[in-house]
């Protein structure tokens, strides 16, 4: 897999695809900036370099517009342009080259963000190419397999809608997958020197015939989650594919402190991306008061080594392990940013959640799971001491939120096959048959006008309106020729009188 991010939550999904690879027993090398703590055996990591301090720079940029779904749709610039420029230099890495000069591969995966001109590496392995993307079908991953996005029924990501759509939700819809649909575009031209830069036209197929060349889409998406949508063959569900009912043992020093929580715990954690530390003070504040005057104890992901006013009930730690913290039995609340990730893992351990979101996918997310009656969600701009104070204390006292949770969690893993077995199929699958041609939809082939019959319609409309004009010649002309008879016979017969 290569998978080129300046984000670790982007790999935990990915992460828990390969490793499950590795144990049935496959090879597997990931290329990534982000190794495993510790080796395993089957797996291969291949570390890249990454300049952190360009990262903080562009989350500082994001979070100026935090929880704001309109000014995050024209924000996928400015948040696609560091992933491309990672995704570039990987290819011009040492440890990389060596890979593609020395070695030869089944399948190759690809981490899926702003990178997809990196599937030319299909074309250099010469083996099929399949993707994996951490965020549920988008139009980017649909246009690969010729996957349908259904607009009037189904939710955009960014906005979260569950259930029928009112006639406003939906012209909202409508907006809001027009503007991906128009900035998609505008990066498939930028992403094409990037393609012809790395693999020459005079060796390798057009960019155009790359994105046709995709033998398979893994999205981070379960139907359990809310908006069923229609998939082709080539695009398959992996939703909660790196859990499973295994808990690791988590560090010596939170397990006494979850333990001692008799009263209960909140885990405390806005992911990779977005620093606690990087909260405004006021914010921070009321988060840090808040939680000062309750009852339960406060796991809090602070990625300092002090934390000013911490509350006595509070244990602070750089990093966490999320996946098993939340498996504890005495974990009552996760209060999280609303990442893909951190959602599948709420759900699949029946743990509430107060959803804050910032940017990307989260509001969507959180709307979502807001309206599934599990969750709370807490805009970032109205965070304040008494508005999180009023959601702690309608989640933590109402017991719907963690019955919901708990029926939630079962619904989540009720499947004829755990996601790391479908996964499996479907990638050996691929590997046996070459790619698989025979599952590609032909609507892969079809460009936007004709995959939305634009082109049929525009004919039926010229049709109509040659048609009509004939016919309203035709009446023209038959209209004289009446009133010219008509007219005639008036005159013959004023002769005659």
């Amino acid at each position: 897999m290569v998978f080129p991010s300046f984000s670790a939550s982007h790999l935990i999904v990915a992460s828990g695809l390969l490793k499950g690879l590795a144990e049935l027993g496959h090879e597997v090398t990931m290329v990534s900036s982000f190794p495993q703590q510790k080796p395993l055996k089957n797996y291969r990591d291949v570390v890249l370099p990454l300049n952190t301090s360009d990262k903080d720079e562009l989350m500082s940029e994001m979070m100026k517009n935090a929880g704001n779904q309109w000014s995050m749709l024209f924000q996928i610039p400015i948040m696609l342009k560091m992933p491309y420029e990672i995704a570039n230099e990987t290819m011009a890495s040492p440890e990389f080259k060596k890979i593609m000069e020395t070695e030869s591969f089944d399948l190759v995966i690809l981490g899926f963000f702003a990178n997809q001109f990196l599937a030319g590496l299909g074309y250099h392995f010469k083996c099929p190419v399949a993707v994996m993307s951490q965020v549920q079908q988008t139009y980017l991953t649909s246009e690969l397999v010729g996957n349908p996005l259904s607009i009037a029924s189904t939710s955009h990501f960014t906005l979260g809608y569950s259930g029928q759509m009112t006639f406003s939700q939906r012209v909202k819809n409508f907006i809001a997958s027009t503007i991906e649909i128009f900035i998609t575009n505008i990066f498939r031209y930028m992403e094409r020197k990037y393609y012809e830069s790395n693999f020459p036209p005079d060796k390798f197929p057009t960019y155009d015939e790359a994105m046709r060349n995709i033998s398979l889409v893994l999205v981070n998406h379960h139907f359990s989650q809310g908006g069923v949508r229609p998939y082709v063959p080539a695009m398959v569900e992996i939703g909660g594919i790196h859990i499973d009912d295994k808990v690791d043992s988590i560090p010596k020093d939170i397990q006494e402190f979850l333990d001692s929580a008799t009263d209960g715990a909140i885990f405390f954690s806005f992911g990779s991306n977005v620093k606690s530390s990087m909260l405004p003070q006021d914010k921070l504040n009321a988060i840090l008061k808040c939680f000062g005057q309750l009852k339960e104890k406060v796991l809090f992901k602070w990625e300092t080594d002090t934390l000013p006013n911490k509350p006595d009930n509070m244990m602070i730690g750089k990093w966490m392990p999320q996946r098993d913290i939340l498996a504890h039995k005495n974990i009552r609340l996760f209060v999280s940013h609303g990442g893909m990730g951190s959602i599948a893992e709420a759900k699949y351990r029946g743990v509430p959640l107060i959803g804050v979101p910032f940017f990307g996918d989260q509001m969507g997310n959180v709307a979502a799971i807001s309206q599934e009656g599990w969750a709370y969600q807490l805009n970032f701009d109205d965070l304040t001491e008494e508005s999180f104070s009023v959601a702690l204390k309608e989640v933590l006292t109402n017991s719907k939120y963690f019955d919901k949770a708990q029926y939630m969690a079962k619904l989540y893993k009720d499947r004829p096959q755990t996601a790391l077995q479908t996964a499996n199929f479907w990638i050996e699958y691929v590997i046996r048959h070459k790619g698989a041609p025979h599952m590609q939809s032909n609507a892969v082939h079809l460009n936007f006008w004709q995959n939305n019959l634009l082109d049929v319609i525009f004919f039926f409309i010229v049709v109509i309106l040659i048609i009509s004009k004939i016919s309203w010649v035709i009446m023209k002309l038959l209209w004289r020729i009446v009133m010219r008879k008509f007219i005639g016979q008036k005159g013959m017969k004023g002769k005659k009188q």
